[in-house]
């Protein structure tokens, strides 16, 4: 892999992440947008662990900034490329799970199969109504559909890093 392929899907991740804190930050500030007609307020922190989660997620968010923008502009991050490699990886992990999950939760609710889904909610609890709208239902396909399309953008981006370590040290790291 070239050090251009690596570049370029650092860029697809970085802009992927732009666009995912923009809307976090918009919808931080009252915007509504991309909820569809839900009327289920946003969640608010009103405890210690809420307090404690939204900074683990604020961290995420850093992080999944700063790591694609170093490989981006060439400035080492000052991290063993090993855990760069994990930390990409993670994160597409995660992004990936919580997006098929987002899916196939809707999925259950909607074609009846389980009226709770997986998560034992109800469209009411989810989205604030009992019969929620197309566009409502619609926007929460999209919102777990980004999901999937950040977990395979960094995905890629984890190949590439991947295979170039395996490149540079001669330490096969994928099997083909």
């Amino acid at each position: 892999m070239s050090r251009d392929s690596s570049i370029r899907a650092a860029a697809y991740a970085l802009t992927w992440t732009l666009v995912f804190t923009a809307f976090h930050i918009y919808w931080f500030c009252g915007g509504r947008f991309g909820f569809g007609d839900a009327t289920q307020p946003l969640p608010k922190i009103e405890s210690a662990g809420d307090a404690a989660f939204a900074i683990v997620v604020a961290a995420m968010f850093l992080v999944g900034i700063w790591l694609p923008a170093a490989i981006v502009t060439g400035r080492h991050p000052g991290l063993p490329s090993s855990l760069v490699v994990m930390c990409i990886g993670a994160g597409s992990v995660l992004l990936l799970l919580r997006g098929t999950a987002g899916l196939f939760d809707d999925a259950l609710r909607e074609t009846g199969l389980a009226a709770h889904g997986l998560t034992g909610l109800s469209d009411r609890q989810v989205t604030g109504d009992a019969h929620p709208t197309a566009y409502t239902l619609w926007s929460g396909v999209a919102m777990d559909a980004y999901f999937v399309l950040g977990g395979l953008l960094h995905g890629l981006l984890w190949l590439r890093l991947r295979t170039r370590a395996g490149a540079r040290t001669g330490v096969p790291v994928s099997r083909r």
